[in-house]
């Protein structure tokens, strides 16, 4: 049995100008190797992408190629990269999952005929018991957690799987399969040696617009402390990775996991760095461990503050008060935590009036912003309501960056004013003097780094509307359509690049 997990040619955002390996592919691949002939794949970072991709697909002639779907943004990546291992090496039972795929299962299949099945939800299990009842030509049907087209066309879902209890239980990730020394792998804006992780699965709140509540059923699972450090240490002495955006959903969802945390993290004395993720009402309910945070290395909590109109927190069930986010803001300033709030604007009430105030709520508190354009993610409650509504205007998902508008507001019916509304406001808040005067007179280190990340990403992007001067590119990326050109003949089903 030969398996060749696969993460599609991708095209990194310009704005992060930052690749990791998928933390999915990864755990994934870390539990199917002990049984299986695996290889992974990580096409983005290839000297050529689709090539690359088509040429080790015909070489290695895999029984199954496993293909991940990080995002909606790149569905049409997993669609292209099937179509591609069909044509090479038409016997290979294609699977993909993330997602995007887990929920609109049926959708997915129809328009792509070449990926087989999709691995709805979590993998690990399901993946494991697919590859086993390939191998010895059993029964796919009974395998949970599975969807398929069958022989008369008709969609099978083999039923729900119930979610791995005990993370603690799942092997290291296969860090030992990547190429973790490829220059592209980090985060820029953190430092040399960043790099994402996560030690946790879920958010059980429910906010209308997050795919991410949906995929992991309102569930949350951890890993345990020792575990965390465990990871963190091989990180550090195998790989000389010392500082992490912890993918978390939540990282302190309860107590006893920040308490943990800190207490493993203090006994260790890795001297790594952390930036972890959590909700305004638990920053507040911590508000004691937050030294103990800092200590442990944490240097900046990413909070959902969202919006500065309660209206607007409640029509996304955000279940949030303003007074929380001031407070919880507050608190991380006092302890000298930096402050990074995500955002949202061009909700459908919201006013220009509205984001003029956004900003002036964050201002005194914020120290690194991550603004979002609302992006109606299908399988959320929030796509459901603007379907029905008739507000989404634009339906190919490789429009779905959070950076471009797909939908209007009341007062903005111009998508692309929505759309210039987001640089507009990212470049004014950069640009204001007392974040030029951070990047100047900070002690912290990483904050005067953050800030001169993103004036040189701001003056590049000034040179190049004042005087032409080319953008920063990608240079392992190709367009799938350039690939096909340049390859000389065309897919014989065609290819995926939107509605």
């Amino acid at each position: 049995m030969k398996f060749l997990l696969v993460d599609p040619p991708h095209k990194i955002w310009e704005f992060l100008r930052a690749w990791v390996p998928s933390p999915a592919c990864l755990q994934l691949a870390a539990y199917v190797e002990k049984d299986f002939d695996i290889e992974f794949m990580d096409c983005t970072i290839m000297e050529n992408p689709w090539g690359d991709l088509e040429e080790k697909v015909k070489r290695l002639r895999p029984d199954v190629v496993g293909l991940s779907t990080a995002c909606t943004y790149f569905v049409y990546d997993t669609m292209n990269a099937a179509m591609l291992v069909k044509e090479a090496s038409p016997e290979s039972v294609v699977i993909a999952g993330g997602a995007h795929p887990s929920l609109t299962p049926e959708q997915t299949l129809r328009e792509c005929k070449a990926i087989d099945y999709i691995c709805v939800g979590e993998g690990e299990i399901t993946l494991h018991e697919f590859l086993a009842a390939i191998e010895k030509k059993e029964d796919i049907s009974k395998v949970k957690g599975l969807a398929f087209l069958d022989e008369n066309n008709s969609f099978v879902y083999t039923g729900e799987r119930p979610l791995i209890e005990d993370l603690d239980t799942l092997p290291m990730p296969a860090y030992h399969l990547y190429n973790m020394d490829h220059p592209y792998i980090g985060l820029p804006s953190e430092g040399k040696r960043s790099f994402v992780v996560n030690f946790a699965r879920g958010c059980p709140y429910d906010c209308s617009f997050c795919s991410e509540s949906v995929f992991w059923r309102r569930r949350w699972r951890s890993r345990s402390p020792a575990r965390i450090g465990e990871e963190c240490e091989l990180l550090k002495e195998k790989y000389d990775r010392t500082l992490f955006y912890v993918g978390d959903n939540i990282f302190n969802l309860t107590r006893e996991r920040g308490e943990g945390f800190i207490k493993e993290m203090l006994s260790r004395k890795t001297g790594q760095k952390f930036w972890f993720q959590s909700r305004s009402n638990l920053i507040i309910r911590d508000e004691d461990l937050m030294d103990g945070f800092r200590d442990a290395g944490v240097y900046q909590f990413m909070v959902g503050i969202e919006h500065s109109k309660q209206e607007m927190l409640d029509n996304i069930n955000k279940r949030v008060t303003l007074e929380e986010n001031k407070k919880a803001m507050q608190i991380l300033k006092k302890h000298g935590l930096m402050v990074m709030a995500t955002i949202i604007i061009g909700l459908y009430d919201e006013t220009r009036k509205d984001r003029n105030d956004l900003m002036q709520f964050l201002r005194p508190y914020v120290d690194h912003l991550g603004m979002n354009v609302i992006t109606p993610y299908p399988g959320t409650k929030f796509y459901e309501e603007m379907e029905k509504l008739g507000r989404i205007k634009i339906k190919d998902f490789s429009k779905y960056d959070q950076i471009q508008a797909v939908m209007p507001t009341r007062e903005e019916p111009d998508l692309n004013q929505i759309t210039d509304a987001h640089i507009s406001l990212m470049r004014k808040y950069y640009w204001q003097p007392q974040e030029i005067w951070k990047l100047l007179t900070s002690r912290n280190k990483i904050l005067r780094h953050h800030h001169r990340h993103f004036l040189k990403i701001g003056i590049t992007a000034f040179k190049h509307e004042v005087f032409g001067i080319p953008m920063w590119q990608q240079e392992t990326y190709q367009k799938f359509e350039d690939y096909i050109k340049e390859r000389g003949y065309p897919l014989k089903e065609g290819n995926w690049s939107g509605v």
